[in-house]
């Protein structure tokens, strides 16, 4: 019976997390708003003891700062930020790509490669919202299929600023055909474990979308305007 309830109460602090991290991501929950939990509770259907939960834990993710007696700040999205979060990203999910390419025998690939087809399909339904959720399943299954688990957990704790990043920038940015394209090459060269083609390739495609993340985060911070990300409170 205390087993159960454990469980039950994982799950509502889970659902809980999901549920206030996509808000915050999608820009449900504006940059600078201050929230109460009681607020918070009422906006989302939600346990008081699961959001408090979250929050430390999206506050460890910096993706928001608890104010005593104030309330839940929404962190905003800065641009150094994104710069050093990139980085630290790159560097991780670089190293996660090659330690994956020297494995042997080779982890099973299959659902890289299915994301990468929901990718395509999406984009030929023009749907960025199915892109961005298979994007970010292919580099988190590179991540987690790599060996090393103290790397993953790293990437995992950091990877709050590069999902906001991403969607702050989803329905603004040019259709993501290039990055897709990038997707299948960095795939073939792990499949043949080729290296030096996987590292150009990974370095290229980290490098080329955080200039065009970065540049889109300084236009839309010095003219105001939040881009509209279609999501209905």
């Amino acid at each position: 019976m205390i087993f159960e309830q454990k469980n039950v109460t994982f799950s509502m602090a889970e659902q809980a997390y999901n549920v206030l991290r996509k808000a915050i991501l999608t820009g449900q929950l504006s940059p600078d708003s201050i929230w109460s939990d009681r607020e918070l509770c009422e906006r989302f259907k939600l346990s008081r003891t699961p959001v408090r939960e979250s929050l430390l834990r999206l506050q460890s993710e910096e993706l928001v700062r608890i104010e005593p007696r104030k309330g839940t700040r929404v962190m905003p999205l800065l641009v150094d930020d994104v710069r050093e979060i990139h980085q630290v990203a790159k560097a991780l999910e670089l190293e996660a790509a090659l330690l994956l390419a020297d494995r042997d025998p080779m982890p099973d690939l299959s659902f890289m490669c299915r994301a990468i087809d929901e990718m395509e399909r999406a984009l030929s339904e023009n749907d960025r919202d199915a892109w961005a959720e298979a994007d970010t399943r292919f580099h988190v299954l590179m991540v987690g299929l790599c060996g090393n688990r103290r790397l993953a957990r790293n990437y995992e704790a950091h990877r709050g600023l590069t999902d906001r990043a991403r969607y702050f920038v989803l329905h603004v940015r040019e259709l993501p055909v290039k990055s897709t394209e990038e997707h299948r090459l960095m795939y073939k060269a792990l499949l043949n474990k080729d290296r030096q083609r996987l590292e150009g390739l990974y370095r290229l495609h980290w490098d080329r979308t955080t200039e065009e993340i970065v540049t889109l985060i300084e236009q839309y911070s010095r003219n105001g305007p939040v881009p509209n990300f279609n999501v209905q409170p």
